[in-house]
């Protein structure tokens, strides 16, 4: 049987939701077949648009940049859950208490966590973050445009720790419960604070990511 692989990246485009504030999409056509022999366009967009992957620099003085992340980093076992039916900041207690119910394990040091929490009334607590901090998670996944707001407490609590944030997932409700292998690929945007990235999902219960970590 082969194996099953999602997209959990967001589609770039001008209807593409950007962080409040921040400038939209844009696409310029420059080339067309008929005109010039080949189809061409130019993306005007910035580091943290779309499916991205924010890097320490963006939060950190001299952090590290986008290009220097290691690709090591970026495979991974991953735990996926959908706590989106609820409101308020997202605890430690009950990320343990949602693992306990669907029969997943404690991830382990290097693990992701995928976090469907939707874009309206959700966020990831700074009690959260230093525990994911502390169970030393290589990151942290969600499908909103940030996990917190300002003054951007939990941002920094896991960049200053190493832990990759990826923002503006797509993860499909029916992807709860499940352990997966994740691949993050950032462009390597030199100097970049963050950058736009495809995100896979490999439905093979994490033994790709397990594999490459030696477990």
């Amino acid at each position: 049987m082969p194996l099953r692989i999602v997209d959990l990246t967001q589609p770039l485009g001008p209807e593409t939701r950007v962080y409040p504030g921040d400038p939209p999409v844009r696409v310029e056509t420059i080339a067309e077949i008929g005109r010039d022999g080949y189809y061409n366009r130019v993306l005007h967009i910035h580091e943290h648009v779309g499916t991205h992957v924010d890097a320490p620099a963006h939060m950190i003085e001299g952090g590290a940049t986008i290009d220097s992340i290691e690709p090591t980093r970026l495979v991974a076992p991953a735990i996926v859950m959908d706590l989106s039916n609820a409101c308020g900041a997202v605890t430690s207690r009950e990320i343990l208490m949602a693992l306990r119910l669907r029969r997943l394990p404690l991830p382990r040091e290097g693990w992701y966590l995928l976090l469907r929490i939707g874009g309206g009334c959700r966020s990831i607590s700074v009690e959260a973050a230093e525990w994911m901090v502390r169970q030393k998670l290589g990151g942290l996944g969600v499908d909103a445009a940030s996990p917190d707001g300002p003054p951007y407490s939990v941002h920094r609590i896991l960049l200053s720790s190493g832990v990759v944030i990826v923002e503006n997932l797509h993860i499909p409700g029916w992807l709860d419960g499940e352990k997966v292998t994740v691949i993050v690929a950032p462009l390597p945007v030199r100097g970049g604070s963050g950058a736009p990235a495809r995100v896979y999902a490999l439905l093979d219960g994490g033994r790709l990511g397990e594999w490459l970590r030696g477990e």
